[in-house]
């Protein structure tokens, strides 16, 4: 089944990460969300929605803009601020919000053009949500390789575990260079808010990160061991965490929002069989 499939057939979308490339998943029936980037494989990890209103240009233009913003920014906050005025700037000026506007004005379709809107903003969103993580790759890859080269230079120095304690080995380990953990992220209720906004009817999510299952368990989305009927309706096999709640619990909101049907629909959520019930 190819990326940009929207077959009826029912599967389940990972979040919060986007970017399934080099990722270990339980099972083929869990996919990645494509937000429009170009070139990924089309081998059935990634579910492209068909309703996608931006294209791959603008997409490419908002992904280069947000990793410079990524390696610049120092937490969430600076991502917060950036983020609306960029939608501004990318959705306002393309050919799709122009044509919105006139056939709102010719056909008085003002709800058609809303949600193609709110689309827009989900779509950006989960742009940013994917520049974010690669900016997180690319720093865990350089935490690993200067601990890496760390190690050999403590080696270099005859320094073993042992000397753990030792006062200038406490030194030496306090002088390592300290890279900001995670780096900033889109919030989890907003991520989820932009996933579901693209899922197909029938669908669900799975997550396999435990501070995300937290933060539906405190919303009060109760999970409980799988029924046999859960997990063939997905293609799982196995011992699952399972639960079925609205949308906005999902989303981490007390109330569905009146404009977003998705927050008050009913979407199944696995979680892996280790996570606590």
């Amino acid at each position: 089944m190819s990326s940009s499939s929207m077959q009826t057939l029912s599967f389940l979308v990972n979040v919060p990460a986007l970017d399934g490339r080099g990722r270990t998943v339980p099972q083929g029936a869990i996919r990645f969300i494509n937000p429009g980037v170009a070139g990924l494989d089309n081998d059935g990890l990634f579910l492209r929605p068909e309703t996608l209103p931006m294209d791959e240009p603008v997409v490419a233009a908002m992904l280069a803009q947000y990793a410079q913003l990524a390696r610049e920014s120092r937490g969430v906050a600076d991502i917060s601020a950036f983020a609306p005025g960029q939608y501004e700037d990318f959705h306002s000026g393309t050919s799709f919000a122009i044509r919105d506007a006139i056939t709102a004005q010719a056909s008085g379709q003002a709800g058609a053009i809303r949600a193609r809107e709110m689309r827009s903003k989900a779509q950006t969103t989960l742009c940013l949500a994917w520049a974010l993580e690669q900016a997180g790759r690319e720093l865990a890859g350089l935490e690993e390789k200067l601990g890496g080269q760390w190690s050999r230079f403590e080696q270099s120095l005859g320094w073993e575990e042992d000397d753990a304690l030792d006062p200038e080995a406490l030194t030496l380990a306090q002088a390592k260079p300290q890279l900001a953990p995670g780096g900033p992220r889109v919030p989890y209720g907003l991520l989820v808010d932009a996933v579901l906004c693209f899922l197909p009817e029938g669908c669900g999510l799975f997550s396999d990160d435990a501070a995300l299952a937290e933060e539906w368990r405190e919303y009060g989305v109760a999970f409980a061991p799988a029924t046999d009927a859960d997990t063939a309706r997905f293609g799982l096999e196995g011992a699952w965490q399972c639960a079925k709640a609205p949308g906005h619990l999902l989303c981490l909101s007390r109330r569905a929002a009146p404009d977003k049907p998705w927050q008050a629909a009913a979407w199944s959520v696995f979680l892996p069989a280790g996570d606590r019930a």
